[in-house]
C-alpha cells in the first residue's frame, strides 16, 4: 500500500526501535505527556488486512490474529486509538472500484476493541489522513506517533511513522520514521511526498508511466513538488487547469535538461511522452485536500477499563477455546498481565478511586530476549474471583460440556488462580511501588547461599576392580566374574580387599564432588 518502493528509500532516516522500551522507557518512565503511556494512533483496515492474508485449520484465524495482536498491546503501556475507514473514502483507487469502509472483519474486530478497552473511531474519509492529523497538529486527538504499513501516510503529512518489524516470541519492533529526520537528511516534505506519489504512483493512481521513485524523488528535490502545491493553492477548478498547463512544461523541461542537478541524468524519452492531461486535477486534489476532522471533534485520548465480560463472551462466539475453563486459560495468558499495568498506568497518572492492589507478592526477575532482555518482576496476583465469575456470566455455555461446567470452574478458582504468575516490566513496579520492590530486592540479597551435600564419584579402575567398594557405601552389588578372586581348594572365592589410600574433594558449580581412588593391584 502507498507508493511503491518508498519504504527502502527512507532506509537512511530509519531507526530500528524495541517497542518494549518505547512503550515503558519512553511513554511510562520519561512521561513527556503526562499520560503514563505512548499515546499511538494505529490503521485498522492495515490490520485488518493482515489478518485476513494469514490462513490457518483454527476457526476464524482472522480474528484470532486480532485478538494476539491486541493482547500484546493490552500488555505495554501503550494508550491506542484505532481509526476506521469512512464513508468519504475515495470510491476508486487506481481506476478500480473499492469496496465500503464497511469491512467485514470491522463489526467484530470493534466490539474485541471495546472488550480491551481500546478507543476507536470512524474517520470521515481516509484513515491514513485522520491518522496523520493526529500525529502532525493533534486533531481529532493528539498522538505521539501511529502505526501503519502504508507510505501514503508521509503524503498527508504524519509527524512520526511507526512500522512493525517482527511480533514473534523472540521480539517486538519496529522501524521508526519522522518527518523532522526527512527533512533534515533527505530534504523532503509534504509537498515533495505529494508530487513523488503522482509521478511513481500511490493508492490513487498509477503515476507517469516509466517514471520510478528516484526519478520522482529527484524532480521533487527540484522544487517541482513545492511549485504544485502553492500554485493550485486557492485557485477555482478553471484557473488550477491553466496552472497545470504551465506547471507540465516546467516538469518537461526538467526532465529534458536536469537543469537543477538533482535527476541522475536528463529523460528527453519520459519528457516527450508527457500526457497532454497530466496530473489529474482530481486526484492532485485528494492528496491536497483530503477528507479530515475539524477542530470541532477534538477529544481526549483515555484507556478505558477492559470489558472481560464482552471479551468472554466474544470469544465463545468465535473461538475454539470459547468454554469456560479455556477463556480462563487464555485470561491468564493473554490478559492478566495487562490488568496489572492498567493498574500501574491509572496508579500513576492517579487516575480514579484506587482500592487494593492486584499485586500480592514479587516471586522472580529475568532479562528475556522476547521482551528485548528489558528488566522483568515475576508477580503473585490478588486477583478477585469475583470478577472471573462475573465475566463468565456473560456467556450462554454453548461450548462447555453438558453437566459440570460450573464444578470446574469452582475447581479452577480454587486451584489456578491462586498460583497464577506473570511478567511485568520492572521500572513500572517501581516507579509506582518502590517499597515493594526494595523489600524484593533486600530479602534476595540477604539470603544465605544454598549449600548441597557433597556427590561421591567412583572413578573405575582399569579392571573395573573398584565397582565393589561402592558397594560400601551403596550396599554391595553382586560381583560380576572378572570381579572375583581366586578360587581356594575348597570351591569357594576369595575376595581381595581393597582400601581407599587417596580422597580428593572437587567443586562442579555448587555442588561439591568427593572422589574416593583405591589402590587395587589392577590399578598400581
Amino acid at each position: 500500500m502507498g507508493i511503491p518502493g518508498l519504504w527502502k528509500e527512507l532506509e537512511p532516516i530509519e531507526q530500528k526501535i524495541s517497542l518494549h522500551d518505547l512503550a515503558v522507557g519512553t511513554g511510562f518512565i520519561a512521561n513527556p505527556t503526562g499520560a503514563h503511556g505512548f499515546r499511538i494512533g494505529i490503521d485498522a483496515s492495515g490490520w485488518m488486512y493482515r489478518a485476513c492474508s494469514l490462513h490457518g485449520t483454527t476457526e476464524n484465524p482472522e480474528l484470532v490474529a486480532l485478538f494476539s495482536r491486541c493482547s500484546r498491546l493490552f500488555r505495554l503501556p501503550f494508550i491506542p486509538i484505532f481509526v476506521f475507514d469512512g464513508p468519504g473514502r475515495p470510491s476508486s483507487k487506481r481506476g478500480k472500484l473499492v469496496r465500503g469502509n464497511n469491512h467485514s472483519l470491522a463489526a467484530p474486530f470493534q466490539q474485541m476493541l471495546d472488550g480491551f478497552g481500546f478507543q476507536w473511531i470512524t474517520a470521515p474519509g481516509e484513515a491514513e489522513a485522520t491518522l496523520s492529523e493526529m500525529s502532525s497538529i493533534g486533531v481529532p486527538v493528539s498522538v505521539d506517533a501511529i502505526l501503519t504499513d502504508d507510505s501514503d501516510s508521509f503524503v498527508f503529512g504524519a509527524g512520526v511513522v511507526l512500522r512493525i518489524r517482527s511480533e514473534d516470541n523472540e521480539s517486538y519492533s519496529a522501524s521508526r520514521y519522522s518527518a523532522f529526520d526527512i527533512a533534515q537528511v533527505l530534504g523532503l516534505s509534504r509537498e515533495d511526498f505529494i508530487l513523488i506519489a503522482i509521478l511513481a504512483g500511490g493508492d490513487y493512481s498509477d503515476g507517469l508511466l516509466q517514471c520510478g521513485i528516484r526519478t520522482a524523488i529527484g524532480l521533487a528535490r527540484a522544487g517541482l513538488g513545492r511549485q504544485l502545491a502553492s500554485g493550485l493553492s486557492g485557485r477555482s477548478d478553471h484557473a488550477s487547469r491553466a496552472f497545470l498547463a504551465t506547471w507540465r512544461e516546467a516538469l518537461r523541461m526538467e526532465l529534458q535538461t536536469n537543469t537543477s542537478g538533482c535527476l541522475p541524468h536528463q529523460y528527453p524519452k519520459l519528457a516527450a511522452n508527457i500526457p497532454s492531461d497530466f496530473p489529474d486535477l482530481d486526484i492532485v486534489k485528494l492528496y491536497l485536500y483530503p477528507l479530515v476532522s475539524g477542530p470541532s471533534a477534538m477529544q481526549p485520548l483515555v484507556l478505558r477499563p477492559p470489558r472481560l465480560d464482552i471479551l468472554a463472551r466474544f470469544a465463545e462466539d468465535h473461538f475454539v477455546w470459547g468454554d469456560s475453563i479455556g477463556i480462563l486459560d487464555h485470561f491468564v495468558d493473554q490478559l492478566f498481565a495487562g490488568l496489572v499495568i492498567r493498574e500501574l498506568v491509572d496508579r500513576a497518572s492517579a487516575v480514579g478511586q484506587h482500592s487494593s492492589s492486584i499485586i500480592r507478592r514479587l516471586v522472580g526477575d529475568r532479562n528475556h530476549k522476547s521482551t528485548g532482555y528489558l528488566a522483568e518482576l515475576r508477580l503473585m496476583l490478588n486477583l478477585d474471583a469475583n470478577i472471573l465469575t462475573a465475566a463468565l456470566q456473560a456467556i450462554i455455555g454453548r461450548r462447555d460440556p453438558e453437566l459440570g461446567a460450573q464444578a470446574d470452574v469452582s475447581v479452577w478458582i480454587a486451584t489456578k488462580l491462586p498460583k497464577v504468575r506473570v511478567w511485568v516490566p520492572s521500572s513500572m513496579v517501581e516507579h509506582v511501588y518502590p517499597d515493594i520492590v526494595l523489600d524484593y530486592i533486600c530479602a534476595k540479597t540477604s539470603k544465605p547461599a544454598r549449600k548441597n551435600k557433597p556427590k561421591v564419584r567412583q572413578r573405575k579402575s582399569r579392571s573395573d576392580a573398584a565397582l565393589s567398594s561402592a558397594g560400601n557405601l551403596q550396599g554391595r552389588p553382586r560381583l560380576s566374574a572378572n570381579q572375583q578372586g581366586p578360587s581356594n581348594s575348597y570351591g569357594s572365592t576369595v575376595r581381595r580387599e581393597k582400601r581407599y589410600s587417596k580422597m580428593e574433594i572437587t567443586y562442579c558449580g555448587e555442588e561439591e564432588v568427593l572422589e574416593l581412588i583405591t589402590d587395587s593391584e589392577a590399578e598400581f
